[in-house]
């Protein structure tokens, strides 16, 4: 029989339960993930509750009513919260998502909510993953585009074609949810680019036939 052998302090233990807050008269608990390098300490999921009469309707609002009013040493990303950014990008509730566009309405059926870290990258700390190795691999495919044609005295023109070639490709926000849900990058993301690097390198390639080539140079990725 196999065995496995987990890697020290990786078994995710419970943690704090803070208290409700005193004078709300809604509330929604949260369960987050927390690790923190420097205390060698096993990751364990502490226990809040939000008062929702006091903060906005997403996920990332209860996150920042948490912060801001109980524990300020909560650690995770975030910058627009308007879906543009993709820095809160986090496992909610089982799912990889934006905390900024995710309601807390749409979670657990009224349950609570269980926000975790995007799965199988490195933890910084909290709900902060490490996406050095993500970003490398964006950088590796050169995610623009090229040209053996001479370039123009003005601008390059597009058609409403060309345009048109680029539908369902530019939006990608790079914020890696999509990539650290696919088994094949869990396994292999040494390897295997994943799917948000591919999706910009389709968009890059979509004008190559009117301006000449567009090249894919995989040996430029180093792991």
């Amino acid at each position: 029989m196999v065995e496995f052998a987990l890697p020290k302090n990786s078994k995710i233990t419970e943690g704090k339960a803070w208290p409700k807050p005193a004078t709300a008269k809604n509330t929604r608990e949260f369960r987050v993930y927390r690790w923190n390098p420097d205390d060698g300490a096993n990751p364990h999921i502490d226990i809040y509750h939000v008062d929702t009469d006091d903060c906005g309707p997403m996920v990332l609002d209860g996150l920042i009513w948490i912060k801001n009013n109980l524990d300020p040493t909560l650690t995770f990303r975030r910058s627009c919260r308007e879906g543009v950014c993709g820095s809160c990008a986090m496992n909610i509730d089982g799912q990889n998502t934006l905390a900024c566009t995710k309601s807390m309405h749409d979670v657990g059926a009224g349950g609570a909510v269980k926000v975790n870290p995007l799965p199988h990258q490195p933890v910084v700390k909290d709900l902060v993953p490490d996406l050095t190795n993500f970003y490398a691999q964006y950088a590796s495919i050169e995610p623009y585009l090229k040209t053996v044609t001479a370039t123009p005295q003005k601008e390059w023109r597009q058609s409403h074609e060309d345009r048109a070639k680029l539908d369902g490709l530019y939006e990608c926000i790079l914020c890696a949810c999509c990539s650290t849900s696919c088994p094949s990058y869990w396994w292999n993301s040494d390897r295997f680019l994943g799917p948000a690097a591919l999706l910009r390198r389709r968009a890059a390639d979509a004008g190559r036939s009117r301006r000449g080539p567009a090249f894919y140079n995989r040996s430029s990725y180093k792991s």
